[in-house]
């Protein structure tokens, strides 16, 4: 078949899929394993440039092949790597064999692996080793190079298109659900993927986080200081048919995602003026967030920084619902974002980690009040020197709308 794939459908350079690979081979040799081998779907498209279903064996040598099931002559199309046909998994045991005999070892990212998949691989490669090197392909995939940074570039601009339509769709009395869905709507035309990945999440994470008032800052499951409604008890987060009340804040925590990578983003709106606990909660948010950029910068320790931003939130009155009230207070104010949410890097309480030019990283900027919650979110790229680039060009500030 002779595949052609319209102008807007963006396959990643060869160039940037040899660096990947590149790299990977070079964990593989550090770790004297006989190869790696990718089963997640995420993580075999970082590779390979394809999300076709199949696995990814990087060797040593700098070879990497790509076994696919479904469908391979896309795979082809889509792939710099040698795509390998295959009928079933048991195929890609016979394979590895050759590269991986019985005493060898294996790695994997065990972290989204299931334990039924992880004693299927056992079976096909008896004798060998299984271990984790998803620390290696986190860390690798957390330095986002030219083809990731374009693409976060156009989430941004996307997402400030989508929180520039608000003024003109929030009014009194509309749902959260009915908002989120006209802003998901939005994004959708404009290229998003109504999707954005997670690792080894509890649950699904959806692009439409948004609650408002007292509801909103109910707590539930997401790791975040507060949930809201939801639409059920099997979706207990985020939107739900509450309507929205003038003077009460009206958090919109909405991912974008473009090409498979995302931006994370939360602004604060309130129908008529804010109540006076809400403005000095968001120009409190507004101190950490430049404190935060202030000192943003490689070489950076990240719980120090993670302390640096609850002093300053503590200094303006804020330490008892700074990232949450007690029961649901994060330990972290920013987490990694690109191809997937819940990653490295984090700026998390007690970490040792240090910042890393061309990281990224979403501000996690949140306050819980008797009102409602107050939040501020932009995700930045750390640039070799001077301040991290906004990637999400909103402004940052609390939204007073008329009534």
């Amino acid at each position: 078949m002779n595949w052609s794939f319209p102008a807007e459908y963006h396959l990643v350079p060869h160039g940037i899929l040899a660096a990947r690979l590149e790299r990977l081979a070079r964990s593989c040799q550090e770790r004297r394993l006989a190869g790696i081998l990718l089963t997640s779907a995420v993580d075999v498209y970082y590779l390979c440039g394809s999300m076709q279903q199949g696995v990814v064996l990087v060797e040593p040598s700098g070879r990497g092949r790509f076994f696919a099931r479904r469908h391979a002559g896309r795979a082809a199309a889509e792939s710099g790597l040698l795509v390998v046909p295959v009928k079933g998994l048991s195929q890609v045991g016979l394979a590895l064999a050759e590269v991986a005999p019985k005493g060898a070892r294996m790695g994997m990212c065990l972290d989204v692996l299931s334990a039924r998949e992880y004693l299927a691989w056992q079976q096909r490669l008896p004798g060998v080793r299984l271990e984790d090197v998803s620390d290696a392909l986190l860390e690798q995939m957390g330095v986002k190079d030219d083809f990731g940074i374009a693409a976060m570039t156009l989430a941004g601009q996307l997402a400030a298109q989508v929180y520039g339509a608000i003024p003109g769709l929030l009014r009194p009395g509309v749902s959260e659900a009915w908002l989120a869905g006209q802003l998901q709507a939005l994004a959708m035309a404009g290229g998003h993927v109504d999707l954005l990945r997670t690792r080894g999440a509890y649950m699904g994470v959806y692009t439409w986080h948004l609650v408002s008032g007292p509801e909103g800052a109910l707590p539930s499951a997401v790791d975040a200081p507060f949930g809201g409604y939801g639409l059920s008890p099997a979706f207990p987060q985020g939107a739900s048919y509450k309507a929205i009340r003038p003077h009460e804040p009206v958090i919109v925590d909405f991912g974008t995602c473009l090409e498979g990578y995302q931006t994370d983003q939360t602004r604060t709106y309130c129908l008529g003026a804010a109540p006076h606990a809400v403005k000095k909660a968001h120009a409190a948010l507004e101190a950490v967030r430049q404190t935060l950029l202030d000192n943003l910068r490689p070489g950076a320790v990240s719980g120090e920084l993670f302390d640096l931003a609850v002093e300053t939130a503590a200094g303006l009155g804020m330490s008892e619902v700074f990232l949450g009230k007690p029961e649901q207070r994060i330990s972290f104010v920013a987490h990694g974002v690109g191809l997937e949410l819940g990653v490295p890097p984090y700026l998390l309480r007690g970490s040792r980690e240090r910042v890393r030019a061309h990281e990224t990283y979403a501000l996690e900027l949140k306050i819980v009040l008797d009102q409602g919650p107050v939040g501020l979110e932009d995700t930045v790229l750390i640039n070799p020197e001077g301040p991290p680039t906004l990637l999400t060009p909103i402004p940052a500030r609390l939204f007073e709308l008329p009534l």
